[in-house]
């Protein structure tokens, strides 16, 4: 990062007066927090954890500004859009101001960051703009969004614009590819078709083509504010700072989170979830199963703490659907409506859980309700997979599996019975289902009506499909 420091200063245009917007020691030091998105991983919602963690990070730092260091050529709408409220909040509530730096791409997304800073510089070879949004089609090809969202995306970035001073027409048509656009008599207006455009007007932006700016187009049409051969620090103000200190954040929580907020990855932890309560159930005894789903549910609620603490709704539904199972496990007999409600709940809690939430500035519903049916998409996938997993270890439940801990003991023979009223051991707990053991071997029983610990003698009521029925002492 030491070329960020050099200070070869090449005045390629007129440069912008920062103070007093930015404030700074004039006896040093200046610590000045540091973001940087690269081109090499498209904006999504692992750059939205780290980009929130560092300012939160600067904040406590007390940082008189902010750098964002932009080489993008974009990413997800939905992502950026709380990235930009965040930076917009920052500028605005704690008034610390961020100054986005171009170096080489602001395209799509990227564009959108740079505008939701107070003040743009870029390189001379930089460009900014192409913001379009597109969605993938039904083969799998990129295609321009419905209007609907469309519209929603140029009032954004028209907002962003005249927030801080730009001209809001030149921020719509990177948006729209169907904006005319022109100066004329040196102000940048919008027209409403070609047949409105004179022979002395320049043309900014005409039907077809996206708006993209060149570092010098930024310039001259007042959307930078200063523009430097390749360095922040060749601009005079932030060159004559003393003791300039670039503070970058970085913390392995940003990466653990990001994984964990991917959507293959909550999908894959929904599976092994019920998968963990499926072999609990079959197999009662505490072990690999239990472990596997106790597991999976504490990574599925340490995700939903990666963007905002837990709603207190989504809390309580999912403990109170967890007491609700406990309560059909230790003090009902037998599976009925508790449990029932409890799974109901529990999933409720965590599909809650497991869904993206809107920041609190008001953001395009079109952009989080696509996100949310992508999340849905493959959480419906997981629980699809989870279920012929779960067919298919039922049709195997009487043979060996991998995926069940085993002990060293007698083989069950579940399609062979004792007689009724054949005496016998619980081999395990039985609440109300388990294992007992009749003659040196192992049959899969359910309790008549209590509970029955393990190694307490029991005696066969009744065989009811590949179970047995029964009871610690004789039925009176």
């Amino acid at each position: 990062m030491r070329w960020l420091f050099a200070v070869l200063f090449l005045p390629l245009w007129t440069y912008a007066e920062f103070s007093p917007s930015i404030p700074y020691n004039p006896e040093g030091p200046n610590p000045v927090g540091y973001l940087k998105i690269e081109k090499d991983r498209g904006i999504d919602q692992s750059t939205y954890l780290y980009v929130k963690f560092a300012l939160e990070e600067f904040k406590k730092k007390k940082v008189p500004f902010i750098v964002l260091h932009l080489n993008t050529p974009g990413g997800e709408v939905f992502a950026s859009m709380k990235i930009s409220e965040l930076l917009h909040k920052i500028d605005s509530e704690d008034h610390i101001p961020v100054v986005a730096f171009i170096d080489n791409w602001a395209i799509s997304a990227g564009a959108m960051l740079a505008y939701s800073c107070r003040y743009i510089g870029t390189v001379k070879n930089g460009s900014m703009g192409a913001a379009e949004p597109v969605i993938a089609g039904a083969e799998g090809k990129m295609e321009s969004a419905s209007e609907k969202v469309n519209s929603a995306l140029r009032a954004e970035f028209a907002n962003l614009a005249s927030y801080y001073g730009r001209n809001p027409w030149l921020a719509e048509a990177m948006v729209d590819k169907d904006l005319v656009v022109v100066r004329r008599k040196g102000e940048i207006i919008k027209l409403d078709g070609e047949h409105l455009i004179r022979p002395s007007d320049q043309i900014l932006s005409k039907p077809g083509k996206l708006l993209t700016l060149n570092a010098q187009q930024l310039i001259d049409y007042g959307v930078a504010d200063f523009a430097v051969a390749s360095a922040l620090t060749q601009e005079p103000f932030f060159a004559n700072i003393p003791q300039l200190n670039l503070v970058t954040y970085e913390n392995w929580k940003v990466t653990f989170f990001s994984v964990l907020s991917h959507p293959l990855i909550a999908s894959l932890l929904m599976m092994g979830l019920l998968l963990g309560i499926y072999m609990e159930v079959q197999h009662p005894v505490f072990g690999f199963a239990a472990i596997l789903s106790l597991s999976c549910l504490c990574l599925i609620v340490l995700s939903a703490f990666a963007d905002h603490a837990i709603h207190v709704l989504e809390v309580i539904l999912l403990i109170a659907g967890l007491l609700l199972l406990l309560i059909e496990v230790f003090l009902i007999p037998g599976f009925g409506v508790t449990g029932v409600l409890g799974i109901i709940l529990m999933l409720v809690g965590i599909l809650t859980l497991m869904t993206p939430r809107l920041p609190t500035i008001s953001l395009s519903w079109n952009f989080a309700g696509e996100q949310i049916l992508e999340r849905m998409a493959y959480l419906a996938a997981a629980v699809i997979a989870t279920a012929i997993l779960i067919a298919t270890l039922g049709r195997r439940a009487a043979l060996k599996s991998p995926f069940i801990l085993k002990e060293s003991q007698p083989e069950v023979l579940p399609s062979l019975f004792p007689p009724v009223g054949a005496a016998g051991e619980a081999f395990t707990q039985l609440r109300p289902s388990g294992k007992v053991r009749i003659d040196g071997q192992l049959y899969d029983a359910i309790s008549e009506r209590e509970f029955i610990e393990k190694s307490a003698p029991i005696i066969i009521l009744r065989q009811e499909g590949n179970k047995i029925v029964v009871c610690s002492s004789p039925p009176s």
